[in-house]
């Protein structure tokens, strides 16, 4: 079973004048090539997406950071939902066996085991699929523009290129949600030596992933 996830979770980027800029995550939700990626991690420019195809099937191999070559499939950009930061993209790949369905936070409780899939880093070309494990820390309604939706705060300190990591319960074999990114309080705006000290904190905020399947 882990080893199907290698070819669930994918990074996203951006084919311009033949080089390909990493973006961050995204993971399939449907069996015709649907991908889920938080709408930031593409921002507002469609034109040159592209899906990295995954280079491993086993999740124990060793991954090769000096290889940079790549195969990728061209993405379009099918729907968008700024308040949720979700977008969807459609790609021509297929997936050939099941794989978990869409679930939602509303099962789980606060302390329950969660496992991350994502390309921590991605953005300084580091194309390595990582395995994470956290806790749900608490589940929290969240407001844009007024509109509240539901989001889990996992006890983990997330990483760039991780927003758009699929995750996954195990308990009930449902992706349960998509990471979004770490928590950084209002009017943070401080940077320090390039950091932003309000950054290093350890909880991430992840959105409920009933609302990816309410989008297809």
């Amino acid at each position: 079973m882990l080893n199907n996830f290698t070819q669930y979770v994918f990074v996203v980027g951006r084919l311009a004048d033949g080089q390909i800029n990493m973006l961050g995550t995204a993971f399939i939700v449907s069996s015709d090539g649907c991908f889920s990626t938080p709408r930031h991690v593409i921002g507002d420019d469609p034109s040159g997406l592209v899906l990295l195809l995954p280079k491993i099937s086993n999740i124990s191999d060793y991954q090769d950071t000096t290889d940079n070559t790549c195969r990728y499939s061209a993405a379009t950009i099918l729907e968008v939902d700024p308040c949720k930061d979700i977008a969807i993209l459609k790609s021509d790949l297929r997936l050939n066996w099941p794989f978990p369905k869409l679930g939602s936070f509303d099962e789980l409780v606060p302390g329950e085991e969660i496992e991350i899939y994502g390309y921590p880093h991605c953005v300084t070309g580091r194309n390595v699929l990582t395995v994470q494990k956290a806790e749900i820390g608490s589940k929290v309604l969240l407001s844009s523009k007024g509109v509240k939706s539901k989001h889990a705060v996992i006890n983990t300190q997330s990483r760039p290129g991780q927003s758009g990591s699929m995750i996954y319960s195990r308990r009930l074999n449902q992706i349960v949600g998509m990471l979004i990114g770490t928590y950084v309080p209002p009017g943070a705006g401080v940077v320090v030596g390039g950091i932003n000290p309000h950054e290093l904190n350890q909880t991430t905020q992840c959105i409920s992933a009933h609302y990816i399947k309410e989008m297809l």
